[in-house]
């Protein structure tokens, strides 16, 4: 009796094909992988490789006519076209996904690709039996011409990210998780922002300037402009320029209704404190040119 008993490699161990009535293996060839091109990454597809062991009984092997052909088909029986799955035996890329074997193969390797627009997910499917000259396949009697599914097929295909997007992506969120930590938290807690609401210069000219918010205050003779970056993420500066100050006198938070004075000990101030206080009056003398500059905190 001339038959064949087909058997697929799978990890480390071997299943055996059947077709006994309606009680079909299913067996999961494996995965097969894609990823798209992304900027200067190219796609790539991983196949998938799998080997079928060929048993023909000692009568086919005797007989050189003996065949079997065999074609790869979705649940409802139609061959899975190509442009979605392609078949490779031996290197050899299959047409309509068929293959033959003969009594003296033992062994053949199957290589499974998909087209970049596949389906993403699981593809499932039969191996029909389309023409032989066999008289039984495993335990199944056969007769001339019959078309037998041998076998039930499922292979898992996942398009995944391209790995340079991948990076791209984890060092985006982990920047923003970054910028988030630092404006919600760690900014507040590096800089001070000054609490009171403005400052008031009487002589000998006049300005007012609203500073509640500002990291910092400094009046100067120089025209001075702070960076978008710096702003952006130490605060906001105020620079009040007139020719009056020679030298820089620098406002910064302290407790609530107060501001710090630095000035470089170029500036004398009455009454004498570093601490400006709410709706007091203050003198500034700039002791080289010996002004007198009047302010109060709001």
């Amino acid at each position: 009796m001339k038959y064949l008993s087909a058997t697929i490699l799978l990890v480390a161990f071997v299943m055996l094909f059947s077709s006994c009535g309606d009680d079909k293996s299913v067996v999961s060839l494996g995965d097969v992988e894609y990823y798209p091109r992304f900027l200067f990454c190219d796609s790539s597809i991983t196949p998938l490789k799998k080997t079928f062991d060929l048993e023909f009984s000692q009568d086919a092997k005797l007989d050189r006519n003996c065949y079997a052909e065999f074609q790869f088909v979705d649940n409802n029986g139609n061959p899975v076209s190509t442009k979605v799955m392609q078949v490779s035996m031996d290197g050899k890329v299959l047409k309509d996904n068929k293959f033959r074997v003969t009594s003296a193969d033992t062994e053949k390797q199957f290589t499974f690709t998909f087209s970049p627009d596949a389906k993403n997910g699981k593809h499932q499917g039969y191996l029909k039996l389309i023409s032989h000259n066999l008289d039984r396949l495993d335990a199944q009697q056969l007769t001339v011409g019959q078309q037998v599914d041998a076998l039930q097929w499922t292979i898992h295909y996942k398009k995944a990210m391209n790995p340079l997007a991948k990076v791209l992506m984890w060092l985006g969120i982990l920047l923003l998780a970054a910028l988030a930590l630092w404006f919600l938290m760690i900014r507040w807690m590096v800089y001070d922002y000054i609490k009171v609401g403005s400052i008031r210069i009487t002589e000998p000219y006049y300005s007012q300037r609203r500073i509640k918010g500002a990291r910092q205050v400094v009046f100067t003779n120089k025209a001075t402009k702070q960076g978008w970056l710096n702003r952006l993420f130490t605060g906001k500066i105020i620079y009040e320029i007139n020719p009056v100050w020679t030298s820089p006198v620098i406002f910064e938070a302290s407790s609530k209704g107060e501001v710090k004075m630095k000035s470089n000990n170029k500036y004398s101030i009455d009454p004498f404190d570093f601490k400006l206080r709410k709706q007091e009056e203050y003198t500034l003398m700039n002791d080289d040119t010996k002004d007198r500059i009047k302010m109060t905190i709001y």
